[in-house]
């Protein structure tokens, strides 16, 4: 039977019709997730999104494939008001939270590194202005975040965002001045990214967005200790021989400090303004992610 956010997409996808076997993957407000048995034997990945989320299949269109990352096939593609369906190739069945090995999360840092080289590489040719234009979150646009958390109910006049207020405007007008364009994924999570052999596939590319800032591989870092005790050290290392920069390890580790504030800045942002009603629970995230950007901000002092 066709799961019931999806059975009105029926009469307008006739694929919908040929599954013999419907596995969940993932269920939350915004999204639902299965693979798919089809009466040819042959397996996908079917994906509906709400809201915010529907905008997917234009980001892999606009962002990803224009920008040369490797990333899944999407076969079909179903739009209606206030939702959207994408019919994508089964790339895998395991992510590394289900194979939290060390090695693994390195190549997931190898992966980052390659992505952003390539997206850095690819998108002033391979991307138009408008686009550009649209998919940027500039500096200005972080600092504008911020100043909507101290205005939120549930942060205004927090003392550690009033401190960051000081200091973040230089932080972030130095990240940009320095440091090139690229793509950022945003949810660089275990769950995220997808085993093939000994390469890393990222998926779910539904938040990403163009910016230098390195808060990917400052999730990638908390995620690897949390399922497989990788050092941060080591992370940042297989990070830096991938990218191939003079750059110094000191100055990474700088850069992923930022990323991380640049990731928390717009994380909280998206909570306090609506997030902790779609995620039943997730009010509860906020002191601990308030905690991790107070210690960023030691670290870069």
């Amino acid at each position: 039977m066709i799961p019931e956010r999806l059975s009105v997409y029926g009469s307008i996808i006739p694929l919908l019709h040929e599954v013999t076997e419907w596995s969940l993957l993932r269920r939350w407000s915004l999204s639902e997730v299965y693979r798919v048995t089809l009466k040819s034997g042959e397996t996908r990945i079917i994906k509906w999104g709400g809201q915010e989320m529907a905008g997917e299949a234009a980001i892999y269109q606009q962002l990803v494939r224009p920008l040369k990352i490797k990333s899944l096939r999407i076969f079909e593609f179903y739009e209606l008001k206030t939702s959207a369906i994408m019919i994508m190739e089964d790339a895998g069945r395991d992510n590394l939270e289900q194979r939290p090995e060390p090695d693994l999360f390195l190549e997931a840092a190898r992966e980052l590194a390659n992505l952003r080289k390539v997206a850095s590489a690819n998108l002033g040719a391979n991307l138009p202005s408008e686009i550009q234009r649209a998919y940027t979150v500039s500096a200005s646009d972080f600092l504008a975040l911020l100043d909507d958390l101290l205005k939120s109910n549930i942060l205004s006049e927090n003392n550690v965002l009033s401190r960051l207020q000081n200091t973040f405007p230089f932080i972030i007008d130095e990240l940009y001045r320095t440091t090139p364009l690229t793509l950022v994924h945003h949810d660089y999570h275990a769950k995220n990214l997808i085993i093939q052999g000994n390469r890393i596939l990222p998926i779910d590319w539904s938040i990403a967005y163009l910016s230098p800032h390195l808060g990917d591989l400052y999730c990638l870092a908390n995620e690897a200790q949390t399922w497989s005790k990788v050092r941060k050290e080591d992370l940042v290392f297989a990070f830096h021989n991938e990218m191939d920069t003079d750059t110094s390890i000191e100055s990474l580790n700088r850069q992923v400090a930022i990323g991380g504030i640049c990731w928390l800045i717009k994380t909280l942002r998206w909570l306090v303004y609506g997030g902790t009603s779609l995620i039943p629970g997730s009010v509860t995230w906020i002191p601990d992610l308030m905690n991790d950007l107070e210690n960023l901000m030691k670290e870069i002092e």
